[in-house]
């Protein structure tokens, strides 16, 4: 089951990247040869719908081009931009990951915000006969095998976090399936692969047969923040702003909402961001 779920895991995260490569070629001639090229926009996976949902409105308003996405992993992205991938904004489920490209110099100065929040649960197939559970009963013989995102996943960080609060790292290490993406994750837990794991509420909203059986505390993990900007090579940064606003507008708030996310106040700026 384990090799399984492993071959599952690396056939998603291929699929993106040679989704990425498809376009990279088109993407960096276009932005190179016009302006009006539609904008590659690389986003956590967690953003999957309601940023597909927001795309058309942005062009309209703009009369542009309908942006283009490659959803992956928050690491995986990072990776991808690091090594020169033509994205001109970047979406991350995590500051982490938005700090290492900060510090490399790969971000517009100035265009980094925190936009949205989201909340860690642990879930179970809806099929499960688990009447309850909760995070410290991940010890029980009857759990086996816990879906968890690898270490290029935010939300498997702040799932290793959470464990690490309540103690219980060495008592499920051997039970944990890491996988290569959230919706990777949750996508095995409805499919009744596992008995239980950690992925985000919005999950549980977009991903059906899911049902949530505890929410992480708050202080057990990182402050989940959806971190944003441009990037600095990017060909179009007048545009890729303007997409980064829209973000925060009253309308992408409720559809952020609708999606079972949490739009921030303002989007600010990132205190201390170059």
């Amino acid at each position: 089951m384990f090799s399984m779920l492993r071959r599952r895991s690396l056939l998603v995260a291929g699929f993106t990247v040679l989704g990425l490569l498809a376009v990279s070629g088109f993407g960096l001639a276009a932005s190179q040869a016009a302006p009006g090229a539609p904008l590659l926009v690389g986003a956590a996976v967690s953003l999957t719908e309601p940023l597909q949902a927001l795309a058309p409105g942005f062009a309209k308003a703009q009369k542009l081009p309908t942006p283009t996405f490659n959803f992956a992993s928050s690491g995986v992205l990072q990776k991808q931009i690091q090594e020169g991938a033509p994205i001109d904004v970047f979406v991350s489920a995590a500051e982490k990951q938005m700090e290492a490209l900060d510090k490399a110099g790969l971000l517009l100065p100035g265009s980094r915000r925190d936009i949205l929040g989201n909340e860690l649960v642990l879930v179970v197939p809806t099929s499960s006969n688990l009447s309850s559970l909760s995070i410290q009963g991940l010890t029980a013989d009857s759990i086996r095998r816990i879906a968890i995102g690898d270490g290029s996943v935010p939300a498997g960080d702040y799932a290793r976090q959470t464990l690490a609060f309540y103690k219980l790292t060495d008592a499920v290490q051997a039970k944990l399936v890491p996988l290569g993406s959230v919706r990777a994750v949750a996508n095995a837990i409805a499919a009744g692969d596992v008995d239980a794991g950690f992925v985000y509420r919005s999950d549980v909203q977009n991903v059906a047969n899911l049902r949530i059986v505890a929410a992480a505390l708050p202080k057990s993990h990182l402050p989940i923040r959806y971190s944003a900007a441009v990037i600095k090579s990017s060909g179009q940064p007048q545009q890729a702003k303007a997409y980064l606003s829209s973000l925060t507008t009253p309308q992408a708030s409720q559809v952020f909402k609708r999606y079972g996310l949490i739009p921030l106040s303002s989007g600010a700026v990132t205190p201390g961001a170059k």
